[in-house]
């Protein structure tokens, strides 16, 4: 089969399409024939080196396609199956294996592309806003990255779960565009303290919740704009994966920094939160696709900061 690897970390260059052999699948695994990968920022960790795994590496966290195979054990699940998979250890690939309590059936309504873009998105926003973060009706939340392919999931949960969203985005482009999806205000980071600006939006008071991807400076600043007894979700560190936090800023104001993710997320939660999808209350949001052959060209888009939802990999028939 066709594969992306790296046999070096470095820029999105490394990424190269290799013959590898095709996989089968173990107990409990199903065989899937890809038709649409997801691209997440993670990916682009892993390929520069920040997460480390043996080289040649291969990249791909979620996928959807028809199973092809099935291992001994497997049940609910058979040959011919449209599904979608999470927590992959590749994706990037015409095949690949998954553990059949990581695959779930596309609903009918979802192509296999959009359903390509699920698991890590939706799932990520699901932990932090409902496992952790317990965002209740009428609560005011803050995301960071609000357009991007987590931000705007984040954004359609938090407003599910009766809250009022303000969003933070580097264009007002990408800020019109997430109001479309839910977004109640929106903060031009580019132009604005976006601490002050979110003081001013809730006429002091600060937030109840911040989810915040990005880490460094932008996590700190946060706490500026955080409400007394407030909570700020976690899960990534695009803008540093190291703080220097003063212990009094948290104990002064009581808040609580929770560390949230995708794997926190358990099949019950997943196939709640598929059946949103299914029903139209949460909507897929892809922007570009490229061909599995040009993966670089897909990281290189998703290193631009002008992507509104997700970036995918075509690899088959969807």
């Amino acid at each position: 089969m066709k594969a992306i690897r790296f046999h070096e970390v470095g820029g999105p260059e490394v990424l190269v399409l290799d013959d590898v052999p095709d996989p089968s699948p173990a107990e409990g695994e199903v065989l899937i024939r890809v038709a649409a990968a997801g691209v997440n920022p993670t990916d682009a960790g892993t390929r520069s080196g920040r997460q480390q795994i043996p080289l040649p590496g291969m990249l791909g966290r979620e996928c959807a396609g028809v199973v092809e195979a099935v291992g001994a054990g497997v049940t609910g699940l058979a040959v011919g199956d449209r599904v979608m998979a999470r927590n992959t250890a590749y994706s990037y690939a015409e095949l690949m294996t998954s553990p059949a309590v990581h695959t779930f059936v596309v609903p009918d309504n979802l192509d296999l592309l959009n359903g390509a873009v699920v698991p890590v998105t939706f799932a990520t926003a699901w932990d932090a806003v409902a496992n952790q973060c317990r965002v209740q009706a009428g609560e005011t939340v803050l995301v960071h990255g609000a357009a991007g392919g987590v931000g705007i999931a984040l954004v359609q949960v938090a407003k599910h779960a009766g809250a009022t969203v303000i969003g933070t985005a580097s264009s007002a482009e990408r800020l019109e565009w997430a109001k479309g999806c839910g977004l109640d205000h929106g903060v031009n980071y580019a132009e604005v303290d976006f601490a002050q600006a979110v003081r001013d939006l809730t006429d002091g008071k600060g937030v109840d919740v911040v989810i915040d991807g990005v880490g460094g400076d932008v996590l700190l600043k946060s706490l500026e704009c955080t409400a007394p007894h407030g909570r700020i979700g976690t899960y990534g560190s695009s803008a540093g994966r190291q703080v220097e936090l003063t212990l009094g800023a948290l104990s002064r104001t009581r808040l609580s920094l929770i560390g949230t993710g995708s794997s926190g997320t358990t099949r019950a939660d997943f196939e709640q939160m598929l059946g949103l999808v299914a029903d139209g209350t949460f909507k897929t949001t892809v922007d570009r696709t490229f061909p599995l052959a040009d993966a670089a060209a897909a990281h290189t888009y998703l290193a631009s900061r002008q992507v509104k939802g997700k970036v995918a990999l075509t690899v088959g028939e969807g």
